[in-house]
């Protein structure tokens, strides 16, 4: 038999959670074709991959590459991590569907997350942004509706409760965007416009998805209307309570121990125990760092963010309207904090800002950190990110470690690596996630590199409904990463955060090399996903 690609006499790790062995792959268009022991026949690459792991490509179950993906689509720091697709529409934050003067909007409001490259920004239906990623990048991409975009073409950037006619728009254009390919609907109930949402909304949307059997995926609220004893409870009770009232399965973003909840994992999950005991569908995801990464305009009040970037950046002009704004971010339940460092700052003049914290930026202007952090939002039109802080105690750390081996191991966990690649001094994750996760399984023990490999591949194609993929198998798609179980291990750091991962050999993203022989080879082969 004739292929165009056989790989020879390495360790394949199936994605199945089975024990590896000894096996060839033989790889004809973008489909396995064959698999066995010494596979004979002719091919036009023949790839050794002796000493070497053979696994499904990685799917990074949460990703903010969106348009910068689109400005950058050899998209290297995935590839090298063994990334061959990635789900977008995170967060509720995205940019389809939308009409042309939302989607400017949400393009200035959402810069200082996603970027702002000089593309073409001329879709507004899901079909049209999903086109976007078809054959033009380096990965395949999945697609979620975004909440928050709903709510903005729907209502706009108001603070209003979305009921009666709005709602039934915002329901109809949920269902063509399923209809369009869309895998899940997702919420960001933490950021702008879709914050100013109440519970029942969310069931109303969320009975559309249990419709066509897509998940509901959330990054759980922490903006409430009355006052909560536990903010963290409290949100997760409410996605349980989506999924009581529609049936639909819940997906939990980014859910994993903090510092301040270090070496509780049985606590942290006990309510989510409770629900999948009483016959919930829920699912999570976590990233392997003991700090996250954001952009700053999440720290504002409420109505400060109606009507979006202009009207902000009015308030924010004002001195007096300023410290209000600067009084409220104080008392809020989650502030932010000093020691926090800017990852990006849009504005020319204070780009000497980016890599220093918050507190640090105040004392070189001589003025309190939040004066300083509201005057870096007023001259880069809101484009300020920020990560960390990290930290500083390492038992805590060494403790939050053992906790994310912990849920990884747990069979409804999957990576996520919350990837904001914008700005000079990104979070680390954006390139070593999933060779970090290798890494720190090979150090500590556990879990096993089988499971581990089935939490990055299989586990999250059957949650997306990728039929065909994460799964080394006759006729399913010839994604594939081979690397090498000793070396594979991320170089990027807090301080160091652009740092490539290493071990990562070849990749295959449909049938196509994206990386051989560790180099890049331009290819282009992925695919716009839609689940079978």
């Amino acid at each position: 038999m004739d292929f165009d690609i056989i790989i020879r006499g390495g360790l394949l790790v199936d994605g199945t959670g089975s024990q590896g062995h000894q096996c060839d792959l033989g790889i004809k268009a973008d489909r396995i074709v064959a698999m066995g022991p010494h596979l004979e026949g002719h091919a036009q690459e023949v790839i050794d991959a002796d000493g070497m792991v053979v696994a499904p490509g990685f799917i990074d179950t949460h990703s903010h590459s969106e348009v910068m993906l689109l400005a950058e689509p050899q998209h290297e720091r995935g590839l090298r991590q063994g990334i061959t697709t990635e789900i977008l529409g995170q967060d509720g934050l995205s940019y389809a569907p939308l009409s042309n003067n939302n989607l400017q909007l949400y393009r200035a409001y959402l810069a200082g997350l996603n970027g702002n490259p000089d593309i073409n920004w001329d879709w507004s239906s899901v079909a049209e942004y999903r086109s976007r990623f078809d054959g033009t990048v380096a990965i395949n991409t999945i697609y979620l509706i975004p909440h928050g975009t709903l709510r903005l073409e729907v209502l706009g950037m108001r603070d209003r409760p979305l009921v009666g006619e709005p709602l039934e728009r915002a329901k109809a254009l949920l269902r063509q965007g399923f209809e369009e390919g869309a895998a899940a609907f997702s919420t960001g109930l933490s950021y702008y416009p879709g914050a100013w949402s109440n519970t029942e909304e969310l069931i109303e949307l969320g009975r559309v998805a249990a419709e066509y059997g897509r998940p509901y995926v959330t990054h759980l609220r922490t903006v409430f209307r009355e006052p909560q004893a536990d903010y963290h409870r409290a949100g997760v009770e409410e996605a349980l309570e989506i999924g009581r009232q529609t049936g639909v399965p819940v997906h939990f973003s980014h859910f994993r121990t903090s510092p301040a909840t270090a070496g509780c994992v049985g606590h942290l999950l006990g309510p989510i125990r409770e629900a999948m005991a009483g016959g919930l569908d829920i699912t999570l995801e976590t990233y392997p760092y003991s700090f996250g990464s954001g952009y700053a305009v999440m720290y504002l009040p409420p109505w400060a963010q109606e009507g979006g970037v202009e009207y902000t950046l009015q308030r924010l002009s004002d001195p007096v309207t300023r410290q209000r704004i600067r009084g409220e971010i104080a008392g809020s339940p989650f502030p932010p904090s000093p020691e926090e460092t800017c990852t990006h700052v849009a504005s020319r003049d204070y780009q000497w800002a980016v890599g220093h914290t918050f507190r640090e930026i105040g004392e070189r202007l001589g003025t309190h950190w939040l004066d300083a952090l509201l005057l870096l939002m007023l001259h880069s039109r809101l484009r300020v990110g920020m990560k960390g802080p990290p930290t500083p105690d390492p038992e805590v750390e060494e403790q939050i470690t053992r906790d994310l081996l912990q849920l990884i191991s747990l069979p409804y966990y999957m990576v996520g690596s919350d990837s904001i690649p914008t700005g000079e001094s990104p979070h680390p994750r954006a390139y070593g996630c999933f060779p970090r996760f290798l890494r720190l399984a090979r150090e500590y023990g556990y879990p096993e590199l089988e499971t581990l490999i089935h939490r990055m591949t299989e586990l999250p194609a059957r949650r997306f409904g990728l039929r065909d993929r994460g799964v080394l198998a006759l006729g399913k798609a010839a994604d594939v990463v081979v690397f090498d179980p000793m070396e594979t291990r991320d170089c990027a750091a807090f301080g160091e955060p652009k740092r490539l991962a290493l071990g990562v050999r070849d990749v295959l993203v449909n049938g196509q090399l994206a990386i051989k022989d560790f180099q890049l080879t331009g290819c282009l082969a992925g695919r716009a996903l839609s689940p079978a």
